[in-house]
């Protein structure tokens, strides 16, 4: 469905428009009302800080027994990384999410006073199944990478460089979580949403599910 079919189609209201400002509120309020989406987002989280914590041990032992900073020096290189490059690729992982579901004006924006980096792509109307690949791309490939390196570095000191990109990049996930509760908590709909670049919003239309009858 084009923007301009959905926005001509009197079967779809709107439900929800938001700007960035308002993403933190809206997805608090969300999450606390679903218990699917948000336990799998709590349990990733919880996941990530006691694999972060069991780490920074790890990598402060060595120091501790034979003043050797190698695990420290990774572990920091790891955090630096996070909060720095990190954070483009993890855009850039929802980006080519949007291309693959045929997206083509996207744009990055960013509010560094309250740590929120976003993707927009202007008027491309996506449904639940599409969102929840374009939400959950980052999650899942920086996972794995960070896993698969853990796994090849586990006796060499860039395995704190991996536990903790695992870690701290489990905090970057919970407004990707929070907005697939919005779709999650309102079953009875089918749901799209899109972006309105020129206004800065994000737009959520739905209708009733049309329920089978049996002949």
């Amino acid at each position: 469905m084009t923007y301009e079919e959905l926005i001509h189609d009197t079967e779809y209201k709107e439900l929800a428009s938001l700007s960035h400002n308002e993403i933190k509120n809206f997805i608090v309020n969300e999450i606390t009302e679903n218990q699917q989406w948000a336990r799998a987002a709590n349990l990733y989280q919880l996941t990530g800080i006691l694999a972060f914590m069991l780490g920074t041990f790890k990598a402060f032992m060595p120091y501790f027994v034979h003043r050797q900073a190698f695990g420290l020096l990774w572990l920091l290189a790891g955090i630096v990384f996070t909060f720095t490059i990190l954070i483009v690729f993890h855009e850039l992982i929802h980006a080519l999410a949007y291309w693959a579901m045929g997206a083509r004006h996207l744009f990055f924006g960013c509010q560094p006073k309250k740590f929120m980096f976003y993707v927009q792509a202007d008027k491309a109307v996506v449904g639940y199944r599409q969102f929840k690949i374009i939400a959950l791309a980052p999650t899942v490939f920086i996972s794995f990478l960070s896993l698969l390196g853990m796994i090849i570095f586990y006796h060499q000191p860039a395995f704190y460089f991996f536990i903790s990109i695992f870690g701290l990049h489990s905090l970057f996930a919970a407004g990707d979580f929070g907005l697939l509760c919005f779709f999650q908590n309102r079953p009875e709909l089918e749901i799209v949403t899109f972006d309105v670049k020129e206004e800065g919003k994000t737009y959520f239309y739905g209708k009733e599910k049309r329920k089978n009858i049996a002949g």
